[in-house]
């Protein structure tokens, strides 16, 4: 059984977007979508370009506006054939004699729809006596409707009168018989069946291209709803950890403030007694006197001298114990309870909100340029000048380059023997160290070589950094840690013994002058006070492992502005959150947060609180870290 054309077409094809009535004289505009001209035209309004209402894609509109766009022919005749015709009124009547009369049937030639009367006239005719007239009651026959089909003819915009036969091949236009003699009289025609299979070949393959491409477009959709999906749990887990960490520090705020309260009364208590008790010893002290004035001053005034000197040694007496007795200054309070930043240890609750942190990301980019081969290109350290721009160094390629906060190339140099650390003076200087030479070659802000800094260290010169009165590099082949000052003379020696020759080190100066050491192969990070005291080590010296307080091939590390430490993990893929003491905090980034194949290889921090990450290919990920 055939397929009626109403089955194959959904309604809404018909439709437009709109008015949701069907499509009446549909122009097309450039995203393929179609709509009423009339529609059209109260859209438009005084623009020149009308927006799309499925797609929102903008169509400029051509001199003659919504006329000038293409009529859809396509759409038009389809709606004659599938849309309802059954509350259309006859075509001739309406024609010939302006009058509304209820159609019954419709010719399938040419496309009338007619009334009783005028489906009887025209079976009688000469020229339409061969057609077939049809009652609308039988629309829906699928025969009916491919009869229908196959009948309709596109007419000629140019010429209504005259409908379309050929395509020219010159100009890759359809042409009526009046548009093939007057505007296409030299060029290639052909009929519309070869035209149609060569254009209906090339639009499968169209097709076939689109069912490629959405289907890629659906996997692609799945997987951001699935990242969308892992995105709002994760930050659902982030809201309930700030709701917890927002509780732990109102509960510790409370416990303190109960506790200053207790200490407040308990000192409000004692100094009310003691208050108390030396007021009333100077109410009996005041009575006395008082009581002693007024009979002194009695006997004065109203006694005899035999009664005055008969009452002499008594008030001498008397006047003997008061004066001896101390008149003692007004209590003065000496409850001073201070609220000072120290008086509550919220060092736990602070460390839980950097656990909280939001880690969005800022922009990423590849170091790597087109001579590099991808093989071959090894990047090992990385830092931030004050401004933001990143330096790297590229240890295979011996280069130093620099980039603006985009990602823009600024300059790249070459430097001899395969640098490995770099680090930013706070003057904005590159000092570089390399893998073969024991000295430190320094660059400023333009890649111009300014100086060179001799050190005493052996030939492997791994692990670099620098604060404002010293230079710390690690020389793994003896052990060591050397602090220089900015000439290149020795300040002091640190012994490491789990050191080795071949390990490749990192290394970061804190703000409160801790020294932190990352070495690979111990698979630890060592910290140091700044006069060079082991203070702790985070992970275990030569024992490998994953998880909270474990590292594998521990890279490039950095300190924050609240002296925590963070570390680029390689092997685990992890970016660490460490507490100056050398206590977990969070991660930072997981796997998850990491492309197949990538590692993180070195981490730095700009002045505008973004954290740099360097993959060991090259791959530059600059992020918000939110303090």
């Amino acid at each position: 059984m055939a397929t009626s054309l109403t089955e194959q077409i959904p309604n809404k094809f018909l439709q437009c977007c709109i008015c949701s009535d069907d499509l009446k004289t549909p122009k097309m505009l450039r995203c393929l979508h179609s709509f009423c001209r009339d529609c059209l035209v109260k859209c438009k309004g005084s623009s020149e370009n009308l927006a799309c209402t499925v797609c929102h894609l903008g169509t400029n509109l051509p001199p003659e506006g919504v006329d000038g766009l293409l009529t859809n022919v396509f759409l038009e005749n389809l709606v004659d054939i599938v849309g309802s015709k059954a509350n259309k009124n006859c075509s001739i009547c309406q024609q010939l004699y302006d009058k509304q009369v209820e159609s019954t049937s419709l010719c399938v030639q040419c496309q009338n729809i007619l009334c009783a009367e005028c489906s009887a006239c025209h079976n009688r005719t000469k020229f339409t006596l061969t057609h077939k007239v049809i009652p609308l009651g039988q629309l829906s026959d699928a025969e009916v409707l491919e009869k229908m089909r196959s009948a309709q003819k596109v007419k000629c915009p140019q010429h209504p009168d005259e409908v379309i036969k050929y395509f020219c091949k010159s100009c890759k236009k359809v042409a009526c018989r009046d548009c093939a003699i007057l505007g296409h009289r030299s060029h290639d025609l052909t009929g519309l069946k070869d035209a149609g299979n060569d254009a209906k070949s090339e639009l499968k393959t169209h097709i076939a291209k689109l069912k490629t491409v959405s289907g890629d477009y659906d996997k692609n959709v799945e997987e951001i709803n699935g990242r969308k999906k892992m995105s709002d749990e994760r930050h659902q887990n982030l809201k309930q950890k700030i709701n917890t960490w927002a509780d732990k520090v109102c509960k510790k705020i409370k416990e303190h403030e109960e506790s200053l309260i207790k200490t407040l009364q308990s000192s409000v208590q004692k100094e009310t007694k003691q208050t108390l008790a030396i007021r009333d010893k100077t109410e009996l002290c005041l009575g006395t006197t008082q009581s002693t004035h007024d009979f002194g001053d009695n006997t004065l005034r109203c006694g005899h001298d035999a009664e005055v000197l008969f009452l002499q040694s008594q008030m001498d007496e008397k006047m003997s114990e008061i004066e001896k007795e101390p008149i003692e200054p007004p209590f003065k309070t000496q409850t001073q309870i201070q609220l000072q930043k120290e008086a509550v240890d919220l060092n736990a609750e602070r460390l839980a909100f950097f656990e909280c942190s939001v880690i969005t990301p800022v922009t990423v980019f590849k170091t790597k340029s087109e001579d590099d081969d991808d093989e071959k290109y090894w990047v090992t350290d990385i830092s931030v000048l004050h401004n933001g721009d990143i330096v790297i160094a590229s240890w295979d390629k011996e280069r130093l380059k620099l980039f603006d906060k985009q990602g823009k190339l600024k300059w790249a140099v070459g430097v001899d023997d395969y640098p490995w650390n770099v680090a930013v003076t706070p003057d904005d200087e590159i000092m570089v160290t390399s893998g073969r030479t024991p000295h430190i070659d320094v660059f400023d802000g333009r890649g111009h070589k300014v100086r060179k800094i001799p050190t005493i260290v052996s030939s492997l010169c791994i692990g670099l950094a620098v604060d404002r009165d010293r230079i710390v590099i690690v020389d793994g082949a003896n052990k060591c840690i050397h602090i220089l000052d900015h000439t290149g003379k020795t300040m002091k020696v640190i012994k490491n013994e789990h050191f080795t020759q071949h390990c490749f080190c990192y290394a970061a100066c804190s703000g409160n002058g801790d020294i932190i050491i990352s070495a690979d192969d111990t698979h630890c990070v060592f910290i140091y006070t700044k006069t060079g005291e082991l203070l702790t080590t985070y992970g275990t010296p030569r024992t490998r492992g994953d998880g909270p307080g474990r590292l594998n091939w521990p890279c490039g590390v950095c300190t924050d502005s609240y002296n925590n430490i963070i570390i680029a993990d390689r092997d685990n893929r992890r970016v660490h959150l460490v507490s100056p003491q050398g206590q977990f905090i969070s991660f930072i980034l997981t796997p998850d947060d990491f492309q197949d194949g990538e590692k993180p290889r070195s981490v730095a921090l700009t002045s505008e609180g973004h954290l740099v990450v360097v993959i060991f290919n090259g791959v530059v990920k600059v992020l918000k870290y939110t303090k």
